[in-house]
């Protein structure tokens, strides 16, 4: 009755083995969202919009500055009363500058997330699909960024590739 068990032991642990072996894939998801053809397009859209608000600013920013340069120009033939209203147009000018430049980076890290949400969740759905059909329990995120220090289980990043047309 030993020996059965102690078979039955080495037997359950060798088969455990080969199939927990084969319970865990990897996949890159920075780089599959990046190679997605989908993501050339909202980094495309995010580059016209970043172009759009940049020319807006500029324009602002010239503004600006002749204002600040005929200021200067004017200064000694002011009054301080004129001074300091002249200042404090131009403080405000500033001020309104730098918001302007804080929305700025606000709307587009906004667009980024909303056009970039559905491209993360179909990468996602990919690589569940695929690795649900392959048989794998788990698939973990191999980008540097997500702190993995070792991957031996299966890359499904030709896969996905493939299921994509992406060579």
């Amino acid at each position: 009755m030993k020996h059965a068990f102690l078979i039955l032991l080495v037997f359950t642990g060798l088969t455990g083995n080969i199939f927990a072996q084969g319970t865990v894939a990897h996949i890159n998801m920075e780089e599959l969202i990046k190679i997605m053809p989908e993501s050339k397009q909202a980094e495309a859209e995010l580059n016209r919009l970043n172009q759009a608000y940049r020319t807006d600013f500029e324009t602002s920013y010239r503004e600006y500055q002749a204002k600040y340069v005929k200021f200067e120009d004017e200064a000694s033939t002011l009054s301080p009363t004129e001074t300091a209203k002249h200042k404090a147009d131009l403080e405000l000018i500033e001020r309104n500058l730098a918001q302007s430049q804080q929305n700025i980076d606000k709307q587009l890290a906004e667009k980024r997330e909303l056009l970039f949400a559905p491209i993360r969740e179909k990468a996602k759905e990919l690589v569940t699909k695929l690795a649900d059909n392959q048989g794998f329990l788990y698939v973990l995120d191999s980008a540097a960024s997500n702190g993995l220090i070792m991957a031996k289980g299966k890359d499904l990043m030709p896969e996905v590739k493939r299921a994509l047309g992406i060579k």
